[in-house]
């Protein structure tokens, strides 16, 4: 798959978002690098507060921590590591390389694509996409989706003055929380 610098990238994406969220929704991204091969970190923020993280050195430090925890209990480091590729899924946490490239994939993919799409920052870019209209919006059910998903469906119904017709199942409530398994953050947003 070719490359594509961030900025290019960042920009193609951001053209794609809605025109309520087009200001105020920002993806990002660092490489450290001085690390071992320019490992780095991506987030999304929104009116500058950050929403979601995720990157390699978070991805790593989480494997080895789940793979120790499972040969603790006896598993082979075979099985350990069979164990923890699960949890690291369901996680959201994700190598820098993997959300890059399912980013530049996501430029080719229609939106019905982007919604069914393993990665749920995919997911979430598919919300945030003009081309998901304000009727879709009204009707997506965001039941057993990821944090990141069920935030960024709020933050475009609040932008769009959307009530949604099939409420979404985690409401934010007014003080900001973070839920550490999945690495997302979620500001007070209603000022």
């Amino acid at each position: 798959m070719p490359q594509m610098q961030w900025s290019q990238l960042r920009k193609q994406l951001g053209e794609r978002l809605a025109p309520g969220l087009s200001n105020r929704l920002d993806l990002n991204q660092t490489r450290y690098r001085h690390a071992h091969d320019q490992e780095g970190e991506f987030w999304m923020s929104f009116d500058k507060e950050r929403i979601f993280s995720a990157g390699s050195l978070t991805y790593l430090s989480m494997l080895t921590t789940t793979v120790r925890a499972a040969s603790d209990r006896g598993a082979s480091w075979g099985e350990a590591y069979g164990q923890a590729w699960p949890i690291m899924e369901a996680s959201g946490h994700m190598l820098l390389e993997k959300i890059n490239k399912d980013l530049l994939a996501s430029l080719s993919l229609a939106v019905e694509d982007m919604l069914v799409h393993a990665n749920p920052v995919i997911r979430a870019l598919a919300l945030a996409d003009k081309r998901f209209g304000k009727r879709r919006l009204a009707v997506f059910d965001a039941a057993g989706e990821h944090p990141l998903v069920l935030r960024v469906f709020q933050l475009r119904c609040q932008a769009e003055g959307v009530k949604p017709a099939i409420p979404a199942s985690d409401e934010a409530g007014k003080e900001a929380r973070v839920s550490r398994a999945s690495n997302v953050i979620v500001p007070d947003v209603s000022h």
